[in-house]
């Protein structure tokens, strides 16, 4: 308002000194001057020509400052719009909002931030983000990948802690907040609870290398690791030993009981057998009623026949609640003697195994060597 004030008293002001200083001057110059009429006349004139100039002026002034505050206003009303708007997206969003400070406090967030992190909604600002990490340096790696990556991350999955200590894992999309100047003012992002997601994928990498009934190492897992300790063994000048068993009986069990009862009775065989067996050792069930295990070590082969016996030995107990038992025939094969390969190898223990049913079942039977 003040720049439009001085225009209209500076208008003013020139007018009245320019009536003033002239008028006299040109009612002399046209034989007006000293007329009553005339001098009175000139005042009323100045006073009606001022008032239809400031009329003239103040209404265009008014007129262009209501466009400005119907615009202002019109602005105010879409901005408060716009944030509302806002506000409800962030408020119902499937995941959670965040935005922090340099330091990791925080100071935004939406409501389903504060559930999925058991925090009262109004104590989630100033919260410190750091505090949720389960890994001690799990914030400065986070940051560090965000630069890394640019200063914005795509599906960034980090395990974290709720209020009250329960595991959760997130998957983060963020990016590094910045001011027109570009200077770094925090991070900002969303978070989604994938802990369902996590547990199914673990759970399905389990089963991958698993057998489902027993929990030991499935074929695949097996095999992988043979390999593994054959590279190992010819790295090292070492030798192992891999031991391949059938059940013996076992299909009476399934004829007498049915396969409910034979399904438990690989799952306490499996528990024999790792429970013979070194943590150390690699335990499979191969399908059906075969198992193999792996004892590595640069293992003798007395040491080799003497985990097998108790093998056989621990099969060998009663089964609790069934009058009928099960033993198990066993191949024994050593590495590098009675193959150099995994295919080798589980062939040996295999043909030693069916030596060891031929021969009587319920014993051991070493390969070529």
């Amino acid at each position: 308002m003040t720049a439009p004030a001085i225009r209209i008293a500076g208008a003013y002001a020139v007018l009245a000194i320019v009536w003033v200083v002239g008028s006299h001057d040109l009612l002399d110059a046209i034989g007006l001057g000293g007329n009553a009429l005339v001098e009175k006349s000139k005042g009323v004139t100045f006073v009606l020509v001022t008032a239809i100039l400031l009329w003239f002026f103040l209404r265009r002034e008014f007129t262009r400052r209501a466009r400005s505050e119907e615009a202002l206003r019109s602005t105010m009303e879409r901005l408060a719009q716009s944030e509302a708007d806002l506000r409800s997206i962030i408020e119902n969003l499937p995941d959670a909002f965040y935005r922090t400070d340099l330091e990791g406090r925080v100071i935004m967030a939406s409501p389903h931030f504060a559930r999925e992190f058991g925090i009262a909604p109004e104590e989630v600002v100033g919260t410190r983000i750091t505090d949720h990490y389960v890994e001690e340096d799990g914030r400065d790696r986070f940051i560090a990948a965000l630069k890394e990556a640019g200063g914005q991350i795509r599906d960034y999955g980090i395990p974290m802690r709720r209020k009250d200590g329960e595991l959760i894992w997130v998957t983060a999309n963020a990016y590094i907040r910045r001011d027109p100047s570009g200077r770094a003012l925090g991070v900002e992002g969303v978070a989604r609870n994938t802990t369902a997601q996590h547990h199914l994928e673990e759970r399905l990498r389990y089963l991958a290398g698993h057998d489902m009934l027993t929990g030991l190492c499935n074929r695949i897992r097996f095999e992988d690791r043979l390999q593994h300790a054959i590279a190992r063994a010819r790295r090292e000048n070492r030798s192992f030993a891999l031991l391949f068993l059938d059940l013996d009986g076992f299909k009476e069990i399934n004829d007498t009981y049915g396969h409910h009862k034979g399904d438990e009775v690989l799952v306490i065989i499996g528990k024999r057998l790792a429970g013979v067996l070194r943590d150390s050792d690699s335990t499979a069930r191969m399908g059906g009623d075969e198992f193999a295990a792996l004892l590595e070590g640069d293992i003798s082969t007395a040491s080799a026949r003497a985990v097998a016996e108790k093998v056989i030995a621990a099969i060998d107990a009663p089964l609790p609640g069934l009058s009928h038992r099960v033993s198990a025939s066993v191949g024994l094969a050593l590495y590098p003697w009675d193959g150099a390969d995994a295919d080798t190898l589980l062939h040996s223990a295999d043909q030693a195994m069916y030596r060891a049913k031929r021969l009587g079942k319920n014993r051991l039977e070493l390969g070529a060597t």
